[in-house]
């Protein structure tokens, strides 16, 4: 017991509240009996008063007439018989005194009784008697009571808290003891220790019983609990997973999906640098035909037939870059690189539908953490629409530009064709909806989740007849943004 409660706060608070208890209940109860007795010794000191006044002045009275000096001396001394007296003194009138008795304390209280005689029916004064009562008695008597009963009391308090600390110990503190060294080992992914409290077979369960069977079933369920919620996780990162790769695999179908609607565009790019090929190739048999071989223009030739090659091997590789299956990688990029190599690829398509792309490049470029394909994706498809809402308009025109604002990369692509109708505004980055007779209605909703896995955000504005902007919220790069500081 000792060892359990030697830091126990409630152990601590039960002594205490048990001394205090005891110690009101105990000053209460010791207040009334003290005042019991001092109530009935003071009631005897006034019995002793009224026998004084009503039997022993009238007798005193009669010998004082008679100057019967014996036998007032003798009735002096039979008042100090009444319980408390200790002195009388008797002065008359004559001028003649009587004492008897000694006062031996200070805690005194005196009384005083003027003497009378009747005489042929005339009341004369003889004189005065003092009597004086010793309260020490009544006192001492009164401590050594208190004394005894504050005694007692503590030691009856004392065996009484020994008694309830042994009880508590006996049918909860040991058992508390251990269900919390049970509770302290109890961790979620482990399977649950079942408390025993080791009660004896025959006796009736009790509340400490009751205690251990709960936290038993409610160890239980929390065990089951995290298995379920850990299964569940497991479930939720699998179908994550899935999401993810059909997410790219989704991203990768619209981005082949978009190279097929853009191949007349591809086509016709990538026939100019192979026509050139073609050409300087010409002119380059014919140089090498004449004699004397002018081999300077040769070299200048054959340098202009590899550019026009490399330009051609350039939009191939852009193409098989942007339409090839890959997993999502992310690296530190220009923003004016990827929104001009965006623009570039829709060049073409711009010219043939007379649409002026105008580009307002940012210089120094702010840098981002993307993954080049999946932005230039979204980029390709905002401004492929802007394209195809100015179909056959006048003076048709797309601005594009970057701005960086509190650390925050802003790409805007703004059109000024008619806008968009509210009802399409509504269900914009839906998936599966579309105003094209042959689209997928997945575009939109792919740039939707690639710029929102980045980070970012997109939002959209329109007026009639004004056009429509879309802005690209992303992160700048933590490099530049440390650098920039």
């Amino acid at each position: 017991m000792k060892t359990i409660y030697k830091d126990s706060v409630l152990a601590k608070k039960l002594i205490i509240g048990t001394v205090l208890c005891s110690s009101i209940i105990t000053l209460i109860l010791t207040s009334i009996t003290l005042y019991t007795q001092y109530s009935r010794d003071i009631n005897q000191l006034n019995q002793s008063e009224q026998i004084i006044k009503n039997s022993l002045l009238n007798s005193l009275s009669e010998s004082i007439w008679d100057y019967d000096d014996k036998l007032i001396r003798l009735q002096l001394e039979g008042v100090l018989s009444q319980p408390y007296i200790v002195k009388t003194h008797l002065a008359l009138v004559d001028g003649q005194r009587f004492s008897s008795g000694v006062i031996e304390h200070d805690w005194v209280k005196v009384y005083s009784f003027p003497i009378h005689h009747q005489h042929r029916d005339k009341q004369r004064e003889l004189g005065i008697l003092t009597v004086t009562a010793d309260l020490h008695d009544i006192y001492q008597e009164l401590v050594n009571a208190a004394a005894m009963t504050l005694l007692f009391n503590a030691i009856k308090t004392f065996a009484v808290m020994l008694f309830m600390l042994f009880l508590i110990d006996r049918l909860v503190g040991r058992h508390l003891v251990k269900i919390v060294a049970n509770l302290e080992r109890v961790t979620p992914d482990q399977p649950p220790h079942p408390i025993q409290l080791n009660r004896t077979g025959k006796q009736q369960p009790d509340d400490m019983d009751k205690l251990a069977i709960a936290i038993n079933a409610m160890q239980q369920r929390l065990f089951d609990a995290h298995q379920a919620e850990r299964l569940a996780s497991q479930e939720r990162a699998q179908l994550q997973e899935k999401i993810i790769n059909q997410n790219q695999q989704l991203a990768q179908l619209d981005r082949v999906f978009t190279m097929g609607e853009m191949a007349t565009s591809l086509a016709h790019e990538l026939n100019q640098p192979l026509a050139s090929i073609t050409g300087f190739a010409d002119i380059c048999k014919r140089l090498v035909g004449q004699d004397p071989i002018n081999t300077p223009m040769v070299e200048k030739t054959l340098e202009k037939v590899s550019s026009e090659a490399m330009r051609a091997s350039e939009i191939i590789r852009r193409t098989r870059e942007f339409v090839r299956d890959r997993t999502p990688q992310r690296g530190s990029h220009k923003a004016t690189l990827l929104v001009a190599e965006s623009i570039a690829m829709l060049q073409d398509m711009a010219t043939k539908t007379q649409v002026k792309i105008d580009f307002e490049a940012q210089s120094p470029s702010p840098s981002m953490d993307v993954d080049k394909v999946q932005l230039q994706q979204v980029l390709i498809n905002l401004i492929r629409n802007a394209i195809e809402a100015l179909k056959q308009q006048h003076d048709a025109q797309v601005k594009v530009r970057i701005e960086e604002l509190n650390q925050i990369v802003m790409i805007h692509i703004a059109d000024n064709g008619p806008g968009l109708a509210p009802k399409v505004m509504q269900n914009l980055f839906k998936p599966f909806i579309t105003t094209k007779e042959q689209g997928m209605g997945v575009g939109l909703s792919i740039c939707h989740s690639i710029i929102e896995a980045h980070g970012g955000n997109i939002m959209v504005t329109s007026e009639a007849n004004k056009g429509a902007c879309f802005s690209i919220q992303l992160p700048l790069s933590p490099n530049q943004e440390s650098a920039s500081k």
